[in-house]
């Protein structure tokens, strides 16, 4: 990772004086920022000490070929003009965002050079711009519930809890792909936490299995996740869910993006970008994934199992 000011190499000693003389007019004028040749990506993360957030940047930084520069908004809280101004001093080539923050900063200020997002919840919500790419969050819906139908045969209706403003695009698409594959899913929009539990009560009854999907509205904080996983279980109704830590509350299955992969996935693609190679998708799923399944809650609950259908599982909690 290298940091905001660079000292160039290789110059004749007048081009030193002048950066000299100009670093030293930066001091006596703060305002005044020196500026970086366009030979760098600029990574803005919403907040480095995010275990995911971090993981991302480090797969992404050991891939690409380009020498990057970060911003932490975590630990700058910039306004808008600030950011621009960073930005405007750096000239990246490229601007690289991790998590939603990030981009909706980013995606204000930038419109003349790439922008690469990734880790941001439903990106369909957000208007792209006509230089903007990214690495979907998300694994493309048919794929958990072509594996929930494959793996368990007699689940065909499937139960979501989500927020409108996060997740009401993405849930209309799995909608109509959950009906290609002929299972039912029930979905329940609610506001805030308080209506969590009481949703998910109603829900419950009228459904085979929960389909957890990120939400922030719904996972705000672990104590509201095992009211979840509690409810459910009282009920003997299983959990499906998005991240391999949900195993530990005792979801039956999880399908996870591989967030390393989504790193390098990045990176490819900002090689590409920089290299001016055509673009089919503007966007693109996650490139690998986890699946975890708990035999354990399969014999608890009772569920029929596919036996067949095991080799898409790559763990299995015994």
């Amino acid at each position: 990772m290298n940091k905001i000011f660079y000292r160039p190499f290789g110059e004749g000693a007048g081009l030193i004086f002048l950066i000299i003389y100009s670093l030293s007019s930066c001091r006596q004028h703060p305002e005044i920022l020196p500026t970086i040749p366009a030979k760098h990506i600029l990574i803005i993360n919403s907040d480095q000490s995010v275990d995911k957030y971090k993981t991302i940047q480090r797969a992404f930084e050991s891939e690409i070929q380009v020498k990057t520069i970060t911003i932490n908004l975590a630990e700058k809280d910039l306004s808008p003009a600030a950011l621009q101004q960073h930005i405007l001093q750096i000239q990246p080539l490229l601007v690289y965002t991790i998590g939603s923050k990030a981009y909706i900063q980013s995606a204000a200020i930038i419109k003349d050079i790439p922008l690469l997002f990734s880790s941001m919840i439903n990106w369909r919500r957000f208007t792209l711009g006509a230089h903007t790419y990214g690495i979907s969050l998300e694994l493309p819906a048919e794929m958990p519930l072509f594996i929930y139908s494959y793996l368990f045969p007699e689940i065909r209706t499937l139960g979501v809890l989500y927020s409108e403003d996060h997740n009401q695009q993405w849930f209309n698409l799995a909608l109509s792909q959950a009906q290609e594959l002929e299972l039912s899913l029930l979905g329940q929009a609610v506001d805030n936490s308080d209506e969590i539990v009481p949703a998910l009560q109603q829900l419950l009854p009228q459904v085979d299995a929960i389909w957890l999907i990120s939400d922030p509205v719904i996972l705000y904080n672990t104590k509201q996740v095992q009211k979840i996983f509690a409810t459910a279980a009282e009920q003997q109704k299983p959990i499906f869910a998005y991240d391999t830590l949900f195993s530990k509350y005792g979801a039956v299955l999880t399908i996870a993006a591989d967030i390393p992969t989504m790193g390098r996935q990045a990176a490819g693609f900002a090689q590409d970008l920089l290299k001016q190679q055509p673009i089919a998708e503007p966007v693109q799923f996650p490139a690998g994934s986890h699946v975890t399944l708990n035999l354990t809650k399969v014999h608890e609950y009772g569920i029929i199992i596919n036996h067949t259908a095991l080799s898409v599982v790559e763990n299995i909690i015994q």
